[in-house]
């Protein structure tokens, strides 16, 4: 389990952002809670299921990596695309409840570090469990 902290940190920042987004109604909050763990699932059991079919084999060999390296992948999207439509459906709402352009323009340039934010956490999620050297 040492292997997957870096996923739980993510993991749980998307369940912080889902569970404290005032924008969500609760019901869709609880489905999308489900899906992410039935995702996070998932890629456990299979990661797991890669490690030990290629387990104790020095050098690794390349169809491990590529096998690797796809599965994450493939999680990658299943995690980060919802997360990507969760924050743009919450700026949008941000955006149009709020009534001064100064607020307005504030929120806009929060884009910035928010984007960087998300780009940070794929690419290192990438990096982490499908780098291949």
């Amino acid at each position: 389990m040492e292997q997957y902290t870096g996923f739980f940190v993510t993991l749980m920042l998307i369940f912080i952002i889902l569970v404290f987004s005032k924008y969500i109604v609760w019901w869709v909050k609880s489905v999308l809670v489900a899906y992410y763990i039935v995702v996070s699932y998932y890629f456990i059991t299979v990661k797991n299921r890669i490690d030990k079919e290629f387990e104790g084999i020095s050098p690794v060999p390349d169809a491990y990596w590529d096998q690797n390296s796809g599965w994450v992948d493939t999680i990658t999207n299943y995690l980060f695309l919802p997360l990507a439509a969760i924050l743009v459906f919450i700026y949008v709402k941000w955006f149009t409840k709020t009534q001064s352009r100064k607020a307005k323009i504030l929120l806009l340039i929060s884009l910035i570090p928010s984007a960087l934010l998300y780009m940070f956490f794929l690419i290192l999620f990438s990096f982490a469990y499908g780098y291949r050297p």
